[in-house]
């Protein structure tokens, strides 16, 4: 790792936080435009000067879905009993002559109800010996549940816990997942609470379409931003559970990527065929325009073995606990042509590359602890040469897409904040937990080397400072700063967003602001270049609410990977997730999720050429 490069600190260049009562509506020269009230007339002056002002959507903490399943659950009911209905709906359409048959008639149609009764007992024992396999394979399964049950019952109740926790069918098993299904409550709860009902979001790549994952209910909803409407559809099934990541695909119309335990759902829709799009409009149609038709494939590898074996038609509105498998996802990402999907998991550190066409899956894996620890993200670079996956080890890995050779870096032994490319392919940043550092790898030669080198680029030094909009002199003092929490990089790689992390070392930080770097990845490369690659802009500040309060919460109510006492500020706007639009051509998109459900949208209009030095 090479040294860090001089970089003025926000401090040093005289940059200070709006006040709590502002909120940012957006970038504009070089500068943010925060206001205090709706009459602020720097607002009137920011759209008079070409800013634009996008509304926020709320989405709820909890929710009451109408229950769509019941049709199809009755529809498959008449499915299963189709001969009984058939019949019931011949008789009750035969005509009154044909219901009372005439003594002559009868001995023809008795010979008819033979033949057809033989032809059926027929069918029925070729179907009988189609299946024998599964009838076997039923039969000793339920006699190995019986031995289990007997033999359960002869232990004691801590050995058999251990001996047959993950044995499915038995007492200690139910207990098991009774105990699952609370721990994972738990932790929803706690990540509710702390970080609001938006697990995570998506930007469609070719249109102002926003796929927003609701972590209460395992849902997704859909948001037009360009009609300003929510999609009256929501996509929701009994596999997708434990969401972690979403994606859609791109050159693919509709078609959204949902990572969670099972596997992989994947969404297809189709726009609705009353939708309101003129004739001979030439863009594609909205999916907001009208209801539109969703279907879902389970993409899951490896396929569920018989200890995680999940049922081959399954209603949404059962309670089925789907448990933590190879299968399950942590982490997922698209190629940039759309041909090839990239998954992590959550019980190991082996990639699994899919072809989407095909649902084909081919396993990458790799010895070493990297393979035996979770993978936190997976990130595709914009030209598809190379893949980036951080790992609960601690580790980074690199893979070049051609050979899938890779290299791992693992001396930085903490876990890697969201890692995001450059638009050139050539560099990445990234943070690690409980610093405030921020690194970025460069890669020095063309695809597929993998000479690269990681460099300590800055840090946010933590510090006091009077809010921008007061007085400089004033009692009033805002704390910025702490560990960095998560990053998020325009497509077009001129800003650098970071938010902080709340934790014992910053207690009295505004951990509700966003600090936003000017970025030149160039300088990276270039020898002895007395430039940063990241120059401190400014501060951005979502729509307050509330007062301030603090809830401690108990180590005990925390998952088993946090090692430090999480607060829950009630009375903050807390950032939980970060991310760009693809396309917004007057510079770049902010989209940022808050703790109490709210999105808001901050524009940073900018010359891409404004910062090369």
């Amino acid at each position: 790792m090479s040294t860090p490069r001089a970089a003025a600190t926000f401090e040093q260049r005289g940059i200070r936080p709006p006040s709590k009562g502002a909120v940012t509506v957006g970038e504009s020269d070089l500068k943010f435009i925060n206001l205090r009230n709706g009459e602020d007339t720097r607002l009137l002056q920011y759209v008079r000067n070409g800013g634009i002002a996008f509304p926020h959507i709320m989405v709820p903490e909890t929710l009451q879905l109408r229950d769509a399943a019941k049709t199809s659950r009755s529809g498959d009911a008449l499915a299963s009993g189709g001969a009984s209905i058939l019949r019931k709906q011949t008789e009750a359409t035969r005509e009154p002559s044909q219901q009372q048959p005439e003594a002559n008639e009868s001995s023809d149609i008795v010979k008819g109800s033979e033949l057809e009764s033989a032809v059926a007992t027929a069918i029925s024992h070729v179907l009988w010996l189609w299946n024998a396999k599964n009838h076997a394979s039923q039969f000793l399964y339920h006699k190995r549940t019986q031995v289990f049950l007997t033999t359960e019952s002869w232990l004691p109740t801590s050995i058999a816990q251990r001996v047959f926790g993950h044995v499915s069918g038995t007492a200690s098993a139910a207990k098991t997942d009774a105990k699952e299904v609370e721990h994972a409550e738990d932790q929803r709860s706690m990540l509710t609470m702390t970080e609001g009902p938006i697990s995570c979001i998506a930007w469609h790549p070719h249109r102002s379409l926003v796929a927003i994952a609701h972590r209460a209910t395992d849902t997704v909803f859909l948001y037009d931003l360009a009609h300003d409407s929510w999609c009256s559809n929501v996509l929701q099934n009994a596999y997708m559970q434990g969401i972690t990541s979403l994606a859609w695909q791109p050159n693919c119309g509709y078609t959204l990527a949902v990572g969670c335990t099972a596997g992989v759902c994947l969404w297809s829709m189709l726009p609705g065929l009353h939708s309101q799009q003129p004739a001979d409009s030439l863009e594609a149609p909205s999916l907001s325009a009208a209801q539109f038709s969703a279907w879902m494939t389970l993409m899951s590898f490896p396929p569920p073995g018989n200890s995680h074996k999940y049922p081959a038609n399954l209603p949404h509105n059962d309670k089925l606990t789907l448990h933590r498998s190879d299968a399950s996802v942590s982490a997922l990402a698209f190629s940039s042509s759309g041909q090839w999907l990239v998954t992590g998991h959550q019980t190991h550190g082996h990639l699994t590359v899919w072809d989407v066409a095909l649902g084909s899956a081919t396993p990458i894996r790799r010895s070493g602890s990297s393979s035996r620890s979770a993978t936190l993200q997976v990130g595709i670079s914009p030209n598809g040469r190379y893949v980036v996956s951080t790992h609960a080890s601690g580790q980074l890995r690199l893979w070049e897409t051609e050979h899938w050779t890779s290299r791992v870096w693992s001396d930085l032994r903490v876990n890697m904040s969201q890692v995001v490319w450059s638009p050139d392919s050539r560099s990445l940043f990234f943070a690690v937990a409980g610093s405030a550092d921020i690194f970025a790898l460069a890669l020095y030669r063309p695809p597929p080397s993998l000479e690269a080198e990681i460099t300590l680029v800055t840090s946010f030094e933590s510090h006091d400072a009077a809010p921008s909009d007061g007085d400089s002199s004033g009692t009033e003092r805002i704390r910025v700063g702490g560990a960095i929490k998560s990053l998020a990089l325009d497509p077009k790689g001129q800003r650098l967003v970071v938010s902080f992390e709340d934790d014992s070392a910053s207690a009295m930080a505004d951990i509700s602001l966003l600090a936003v770097y000017l970025v030149s990845a160039d300088a990276l490369f270039r020898a002895g270049a007395s430039s940063s690659a990241l120059m401190p802009l400014g501060y951005i500040r979502g729509p307050g609410w509330g007062e301030q309060l603090r809830l401690d919460v108990a180590d005990s109510a925390l998952p088993e990977s946090s090692t430090k006492k999480k607060r829950a500020r009630l009375g903050l706007p807390i950032p939980s997730w970060l991310g760009f639009a693809p396309n917004f051509e007057p510079g770049a998109l902010l989209s940022v999720a808050w703790a109490n459900g709210k999105v808001s949208f901050v524009p940073m209009l900018f010359n891409a050429s404004a910062f090369t030095k």
